[in-house]
């Protein structure tokens, strides 16, 4: 079976709108062998990762050689406070890091790990359920976090929220924008700020209307498109003037994913070596262009996994090779 040929099979074989009587005209796929399971663990630490290993043997191992064996203790649910504070100074950050981001941490070592000088541990600190506020806003502004959904902001009470959100630190705010459930005058403190890195958060934000959408893509310009795009909301017309004035390639394929985007903006996107892919894959592809897609070698198996490919398109296809397809 030629590459192009295979990419058709698995293109039909995944597009949803194959009727059952052409799907069973397809070639049975190739079994692949079951993955092997199998492994094995030192008993050393699987003596660290169970709960009915004493406390006198947990305090035996911190000494052990082998990291993997303290960097499991690390992360028990049991520790008591003076093996928290070896495991602290453990000279692998590794094993740090694991502790860092353990919820039965005492609030003072999780103070003295959000110091330390390894960025894994600090930002261990960060996604730890349990730390402090003011811990964690210090952890954000020397580490870089990213635009994630750290646990606690996530169980965060309306009142933390607000108090995060009306931080000075940006990197701060940017992690209440990640967040669905926002009280209304949050909401609206995240849309209105100036710093473009919070808005990117909040862009996606399902309660922002098409009208809101166009308002902030007029605000901050070009920037935000491809965040912009990935919201539910966005309407075509924004959609299309947003890939006429992209400036990064990644609008294109934010634009091509998205189901409003119609006919006349998936062109545009067909420009971008990636975006076309997607727009390959798009059901309001014009089936003129989708039926020459599957000619492309690199994009056969995305146009035959089209939804609007039509019935007797996929019928000429799977007519032109043997049934019973030899595997290469």
């Amino acid at each position: 079976m030629d590459e192009r040929t295979r990419d058709i099979v698995l293109g039909l074989t995944a597009n949803p709108a194959l009727p059952d009587h052409l799907r069973t005209r397809l070639p049975a796929q190739p079994a692949v062998p079951p993955r092997d399971t199998t492994w094995h663990v030192d008993s050393d630490i699987e003596q660290a990762a169970d709960p009915a290993t004493s406390p006198n043997d947990v305090t035996a191992l911190l000494d052990h050689d082998n990291m993997a064996i303290r960097w499991t203790l690390a992360e028990r649910p049991d520790l008591p406070r003076d093996v928290q504070q070896r495991l602290a100074a453990d000279h692998i950050p590794g094993v740090r890091a694991g502790l860092a981001g353990n919820p039965v941490v005492v609030k003072p070592i999780l103070r003295q790990l959000a110091n330390d000088e390894s960025a894994d541990v600090r930002g261990g600190v960060a996604h730890n359920p349990s730390v402090p506020l003011d811990v964690l806003m210090l952890v954000v502004e020397s580490t870089r976090i990213g635009p994630v959904r750290l646990p606690r902001v996530m169980a965060a009470t309306d009142e933390e929220l607000r108090l995060l959100a009306g931080a000075p630190s940006p990197r701060v705010r940017m992690l209440v924008a990640q967040r669905t459930a926002l009280p209304s005058d949050v909401f609206e403190l995240l849309v209105a700020d100036d710093n473009i890195q919070v808005v990117k958060g909040i862009a996606p934000h399902p309660a922002l209307s098409a009208n809101r959408l166009r308002a902030l893509a007029a605000r901050h310009g070009p920037s935000l498109f491809r965040r912009l795009a990935t919201n539910p909301n966005c309407d075509p017309e924004l959609l299309h003037n947003m890939a006429c004035h992209a400036t990064a390639r990644r609008v294109y394929r934010a634009v091509a994913a998205h189901p409003n985007t119609r006919a006349e903006t998936l062109l545009l996107c067909l420009g971008d070596d990636t975006a076309r892919r997607w727009a390959a894959e798009h059901p309001n592809l014009p089936t003129d262009i989708l039926i020459d897609l599957v000619n492309d070698p690199n994009l056969a198996r995305h146009a035959a996994a089209n939804p609007a490919l039509p019935i007797e398109a996929m019928e000429s296809l799977i007519a032109a090779y043997p049934r019973n397809l030899p595997e290469s």
